[in-house]
């Protein structure tokens, strides 16, 4: 996910471009690298730094559009697979010969995570729809 900044959408970038360059970095690093210190080491910082980074308001919020850009990727990716991983499940089960318990597993997890994910998206949908609700209604004095 080196390009994980290309996913964000106009809004999410809004948020991400007010951080400086060396938080953007931080920010695609601790979705892409294996802990803190790595992280910090990508992005040319202390890890102490990050650390404090991942205590800022717009740094945190940052992170969570980042994730958000990336596990929708992941969703799209999951997606994709769905189709084969059906085609996998249906030939497991027509191919009486074939030893189908591997691919049938596999198939099987595809399909559960793809179903996991989705659950998630549209959780985060519906969360995101009655916070803009909540905020409308903050707004409007009721």
């Amino acid at each position: 996910m080196p390009h994980l900044m290309h996913h964000l959408k106009k809004k999410e970038w809004q948020i991400v471009k007010n951080l400086t360059l060396k938080q953007r970095k931080a920010v695609t690093a601790l979705l892409t690298t294996p802990d803190v210190t790595a992280a910090a080491k990508d992005a040319g910082v202390s890890r102490e730094t990050v650390y404090k980074w991942m205590q800022l308001p717009p740094f945190i919020a940052a992170l969570h559009e980042a994730e958000a850009a990336a596990l929708a990727a992941v969703s799209r990716s999951l997606v994709r697979l769905a189709e084969r991983a059906a085609a996998t499940l249906e030939g497991a089960m027509t191919d009486e010969a074939a030893p189908a318990a591997t691919r049938v597993r596999a198939a099987d997890a595809v399909l559960g995570r793809l179903l996991q994910v989705r659950e998630l998206v549209v959780l985060e949908g519906r969360v995101r729809e009655l916070e803009a609700r909540m905020e409308g209604d903050t707004e409007g004095g009721g």
